[in-house]
């Protein structure tokens, strides 16, 4: 008799916790596909009023990168070495934003997947991005230039041919560096005015060279730059393409 209560005792004692950790990681595991379903509907919606934001604006292209000088960085210790922080984030929204005359900006809302390198902190965070291009008002974009039969509040939007706007829902890995919100110019204004604070956002480092864009059906990473991806004859761009296969072996998720 003693030792049947030994031998259940001993039985209580090994799966009980068993149990009670194969609830908990029941509980984790719904935690996790519950968060996953309202992720994915709140992408949808946004999706859904970001389309109807720019679905009657007049579409003007811009080479906003024109003639720019920039450091780029062709291998992944380079990527973090000029990066305060190397992510890799989902496009949660996109949102129209106050921009500078002459200029446009969207607001993105990045919620960071995953810290490659430098601040941790931000991880699992929603963090703001002001990217090239997006909606802006004829008085905006035209300044004082409008013609006599625009109307000046109406929409157009800004396609930078060298950074296409990510589609929201879309996987993007790019490096940041701080915004300098304490400087006093027309483009801290702006952002001020679109709720960009030290605390909530950063900037791109390199948005024309170092930035790659996983799209939602799509099955790899790529650079978001469309004329990088065509002409592959420089030594330039023949190094961005092994990284970009470099970031696929290591970062991309089946």
């Amino acid at each position: 008799m003693k030792k049947t209560l030994m031998i259940i005792v001993a039985l209580l004692v090994f799966v009980l916790p068993l149990s009670a950790y194969s609830v908990n990681a029941l509980r984790s595991s719904d935690a996790r596909q519950i968060k996953l379903e309202q992720s994915s509907k709140l992408i949808h919606t946004n999706q859904k009023k970001w389309r109807k934001h720019i679905a009657k604006a007049d579409v003007i292209h811009s080479d906003e990168f024109a003639n720019q000088s920039t450091s780029v960085s062709t291998s992944l210790e380079q990527l973090q070495n000029h990066s305060q922080t190397v992510i890799q984030g989902t496009v949660y929204n996109l949102q129209k934003m106050h921009s500078p005359e002459g200029m446009s900006y969207t607001k993105a809302t990045i919620y960071v997947d995953r810290v490659i390198s430098g601040d941790e902190s931000i991880k699992d965070k929603n963090i703001y991005l002001a990217l090239d291009g997006g909606l802006v008002s004829y008085d905006c974009w035209y300044a004082k230039n409008i013609g006599k039969n625009m109307d000046p509040k109406h929409e157009i939007l800004v396609q930078n041919d060298e950074f296409p706007l990510p589609t929201i829902g879309s996987k993007v890995i790019t490096g940041l560096v701080p915004n300098h919100l304490n400087e006093t110019n027309a483009y801290n204004t702006a952002l001020k005015q679109s709720g960009f604070t030290i605390n909530n956002s950063y900037a791109i480092d390199n948005p024309q060279y170092d930035f790659w864009v996983k799209k939602p059906k799509a099955t790899k990473y790529q650079l978001n730059n469309p004329k990088l991806r065509k002409f592959t004859s420089n030594q330039r761009t023949k190094q961005l393409q092994k990284l970009t296969v470099l970031i696929n072996q290591k970062y991309n998720k089946k």
